[in-house]
């Protein structure tokens, strides 16, 4: 068991640094600890590792936007879950893994409407961590309800509360968001330098997909200054980021914003090229079942040489790029 802990600790942290290989890692655990039966430990020890395991690869599933995998890893962990003696707070913790999979399916309103819920029962386990990070999914849902101000206040309170328990990482990711709402908001000035400060910060943590989902929001900061040219810089640093952790929706989604920001440059060979690379990878994993009509526009702007450009930002309106 002893080893056995260390080894899910270690995957754990390594979930916003590697998670395809997580999700590799986890997967194999998972079917090692399974078949055949192997006792583990003196009481539920077994269940419980089937249980972390599962959630783990689940975990990894959902930020390799591998919907359907993360969705079947979510009812396994619960199943083993259910046959330990503290199964609450486990439960709890799927509970957070699958509201958090509701936030990228873009179920805002109904995500608010559990979240309390959720937070309260973690509070009332003393499990503070987890009780905070739950703030994450609120926050991220009011900023795509574009209720900035509400979101920014919940960010904030996150950052006060990471630095007061010392967890740096959710420091980091809190600051990430930030970046963002002040994008948003039009306030570049106050975005740069929280984007500076969160950069040394992603380094040093070596998140890299903080990392990655930090060069996108700066991307979207130049291009908001009208500086196209370095935003095209960044948006090409976060692909290649997500590209090495194998995030495809990520690679898909950058693309389409090169694409759009090619088109505002007046590259209209390079911005077609870019949605010509997504458009597989959006097609064979079906990332936007909503989109259809204008997946549909856009691939018949392709077949007359051209890009257009209401179709484009459609199709990437229903990914998300927010830190979770």
């Amino acid at each position: 068991p002893e080893i056995l802990l260390a080894l899910c600790a270690h995957l754990k942290s390594q979930g916003e640094t590697n998670p395809a290989r997580v999700r590799t890692e986890a997967e194999f655990l998972y079917d090692f600890l399974e078949k055949p039966y192997r006792p583990i430990g003196l009481f539920d020890e077994r269940e419980y590792f089937l249980g972390e395991t599962a959630l783990l690869a689940g975990a990894a599933c959902r930020m390799l936007f591998r919907r359907d995998e993360a969705r079947l890893w979510f009812d396994r962990s619960e199943a083993a879950f259910r046959q330990t003696v503290n199964a609450v707070g486990d439960w709890a913790r799927v509970s957070y893994q699958r509201l958090a999979l509701r936030v990228e399916e873009r179920d805002f309103d109904r995500v608010l409407e559990l979240l309390p819920s959720l937070i309260e029962s973690f509070r009332k386990l003393s499990m503070v961590e987890d009780s905070l990070k739950s703030r994450f999914l609120e926050g991220v849902s009011l900023m795509n309800l574009d209720r900035n101000d509400e979101a920014l206040q919940v960010f904030r309170e996150i950052c006060v509360e990471a630095r007061r328990m010392g967890s740096e990482r959710l420091l980091a990711i809190a600051a990430n968001n930030l970046v963002q709402i002040h994008a948003q908001s039009g306030d570049t000035e106050t975005a740069l330098e929280e984007a500076q400060r969160t950069l040394q910060l992603m380094f040093k943590l070596d998140n890299r997909v903080g990392l990655a989902k930090l060069q996108w929001g700066v991307g979207t900061l130049l291009r908001g200054k009208g500086n196209v040219a370095a935003s095209i810089e960044a948006f090409q640093a976060s692909l290649e980021g997500f590209s090495a952790l194998e995030m495809r929706s990520d690679v898909a989604a950058l693309h389409l914003v090169l694409a759009d920001a090619y088109l505002e440059s007046g590259d209209e060979a390079a911005s077609r090229r870019h949605v010509l690379e997504a458009l597989p990878v959006i097609q064979e994993d079906a990332l936007v079942p909503e989109g259809f009509a204008a997946m549909a526009l856009l691939q018949e702007s392709l077949k007359k040489d051209r890009v257009d450009p209401k179709a484009l930002r459609a199709v990437h309106g229903y990914f998300g790029d927010s830190s979770l």
